[in-house]
């Protein structure tokens, strides 16, 4: 009965080590993935400013086609009366 409870402490010790380092591998693992994601995070905050100013490019742009339009039409109506 000794043989056998020595075994299976054994076996036991090992699996409970083996299972340690398989969970220090996944914290390992959870910390690079939390750093990557927030380093995407950052490099995503880098591109709110660039695009906040194409929006406005693209808004002027749109106004100004907007005008042109309302000017043309205008025209010609003031031509048609």
């Amino acid at each position: 009965m000794s043989n056998s409870n020595e075994y299976f402490s054994k076996q036991r010790d090992l699996l409970l080590q083996e299972i340690s380092e398989n969970l220090t591998q996944v914290v390992q693992n959870l910390d690079t993935l939390n750093r990557s994601m927030n380093e995407s995070l950052q490099i995503g905050k880098e591109f709110d400013d660039v695009g906040r100013l194409w929006a406005v490019f693209y808004d002027g742009v749109n106004e100004l086609r907007n005008r042109q339009d309302a000017e043309e039409s205008n025209k010609a109506e003031s031509n048609r009366g």
